[in-house]
């Protein structure tokens, strides 16, 4: 069994304020968890109105799926035009 974990920091470049943040935020977080029923979390809620952080981990069998699957939201995180992707980190346990 295998344990993958990632963080996403983005830029929220439509966030004019603190409630326009945690609409994106919760949309994001939300959209993740039915797409790949991940465990997500907001990271660093203190950061700017205008830039978010984001947790993530997953459970699969062995090491290739696991890639696979964050190969997966990856892609999924990068096609939403809601943000910009400043980073991206992954571990695999």
């Amino acid at each position: 069994m295998r344990i993958g974990s990632g963080q996403v920091l983005l830029s929220l470049p439509e966030s004019f304020s603190l409630k326009d943040k945690r609409r994106i935020m919760n949309s994001i977080k939300q959209r993740l968890r039915n797409r790949f029923n991940l465990s997500v979390i907001e990271i660093n809620p203190d950061l700017a109105w205008n830039q978010g952080q984001i947790g993530f981990a997953c459970v699969g069998e062995n090491e290739m799926t696991v890639k696979h699957l964050i190969n997966q939201i990856s892609r999924f995180v990068e096609e939403d035009g809601r943000y910009e992707i400043i980073q991206f980190t992954i571990q695999i346990y």
